[in-house]
């Protein structure tokens, strides 16, 4: 399998509560979305939801990469792919100034709206439980 890059911004990120999904992925760097999008977290703060329909804000994260496809089934698992997040490369900045294409998980748009905190918009998830 081929080495695919995986863009995180909420609790699969260093130090969160599923940063653990990743412990065999190799770090690479901090990195920000090259298009805007919008982020709420979930109804009671559990988690965020990248939406891509909205493009208000560059959103802010970190990038891993693997070639493992036991990582990538794992995290299909915890997104609940495809019910609650759909997944799509997208192009992010790593700290470096280089562009690379990266997995991403956004909300599926058309399942459990009733899921998302809409009065809360966020451009960075900063602990696993962001006000």
């Amino acid at each position: 399998m081929k080495e695919t890059y995986i863009f995180t911004y909420g609790t699969l990120k260093r130090g969160f509560s599923n940063s653990y999904f990743l412990d065999d992925a190799i770090f690479v760097s901090s990195a920000i979305t090259c298009e805007k999008y919008q982020m709420y977290p979930c109804i009671g703060n559990g988690y965020p939801f990248l939406i891509k329909s909205e493009k208000n804000h560059q959103i802010k994260g970190e990038v891993f990469k693997t070639n493992s496809k036991i990582i990538l089934n794992r995290l299909d698992d915890l997104e609940a792919y495809p019910d609650l997040y759909l997944k799509e490369f997208i192009k992010v900045e790593l700290e470096n100034k280089q562009i690379v294409k990266a997995l991403v998980y956004f909300k599926n748009e058309e399942t459990n709206l009733n899921a998302i905190d809409l009065s809360n918009p966020i451009f960075e998830w900063v602990d696993d439980f962001c006000y």
